[in-house]
């Protein structure tokens, strides 16, 4: 059986909307723009995640914003966004390091790498040339596929449960959903971008929507450990940012990861 649409479901339209127009220009007009709002979405997540892991913002949790938020300046500054990567592993150590009292010090410390590879990894996409601003739009509108059909399929059909430890909400029919309906927004903008491959792109499209999906429940699994029902509520009607780029992360990294693993030759689907 189907249910019915929640109660906020109206504020969550109108602050989609209103996140929407600024997100969308970022990507439109690129450097120093697209910078200063990943910047932006960094620092957010990274002051939840110190807030979600250890139930405060002090020391440990400014370093980890200053690190993400200083990613997306890097190539501006003239230096690789490799090298931040690369020295992740050395901040995950520090941030253990300072917070060795705290009981959720391995979740904080391993931020230094699910917060910076996906700023990374979209600096990285935007960047690409020729086709960099195509492929933040395709990317960010299969993941919004992902999960406006996943929302809509679940509540629609429902039926069993995805993961009901870690989501109860999530049903096999939502992520099956949401993955056809990434599908179709890949190959719509596949043909609207004049790509080469307009199936394959769409292929990926759906994986990549199971990988948001499982990166949404990496976020919830966090959440459940620590027990919050959001990772904050600066967003009316959605919680947190952490909350609405859960997906975003898991796909960002893994198509950035996708186009190096392959010295690029994917893109010549694109």
């Amino acid at each position: 059986m189907g249910k019915t649409l929640p109660s906020n479901f109206g504020l969550r339209v109108i602050s989609a909307i209103v996140i929407a127009g600024p997100a969308l220009a970022a990507i439109e007009f690129g450097t120093p723009f697209f910078n200063i709002f990943i910047s932006l979405l960094g620092v957010l997540m990274a002051w939840e995640w110190s807030k979600l892991c250890l139930d405060e913002f002090k020391l440990s949790g400014f370093i980890l914003a200053a690190f993400v938020g200083f990613i997306p300046w890097l190539p501006i500054i003239g230096l690789e966004l490799l090298e931040a990567i690369l020295i992740a592993p050395v901040f995950l150590a520090l941030l253990f390091a300072l917070n060795l009292s705290k009981e959720g010090r391995n979740f904080f410390a391993i931020g230094s790498l699910y917060l910076s590879l996906p700023i990374a990894s979209f600096i990285f996409l935007r960047n690409t040339e020729e086709i960099g601003v195509q492929l933040v739009y395709w990317l960010a509108l299969s993941v919004v596929a992902t999960d406006t059909g996943g929302y809509g399929f679940g509540l629609t059909i429902g039926g069993p449960k995805l993961a009901p430890r870690i989501s109860p909400k999530k049903t096999w029919a939502g992520l099956l959903g949401g993955m056809f309906s990434a599908f179709l927004v890949g190959l719509l903008l596949a043909n609207l971008f004049d790509w080469q491959a307009p199936f394959i792109v769409g292929l990926i499209s759906s994986c990549l929507a199971f990988i948001a999906q499982v990166g949404d429940l990496f976020e919830s699994h966090a959440k459940r450990r620590f027990d919050v029902k959001d990772s904050s509520n600066i967003i009316p009607g959605h919680g947190g940012v952490l909350d609405r780029m859960d997906g975003m992360i898991a796909a960002g990294i893994a198509f950035a990861g996708l186009i190096l693993a392959t010295n690029g030759q994917i893109l010549t689907w694109f």
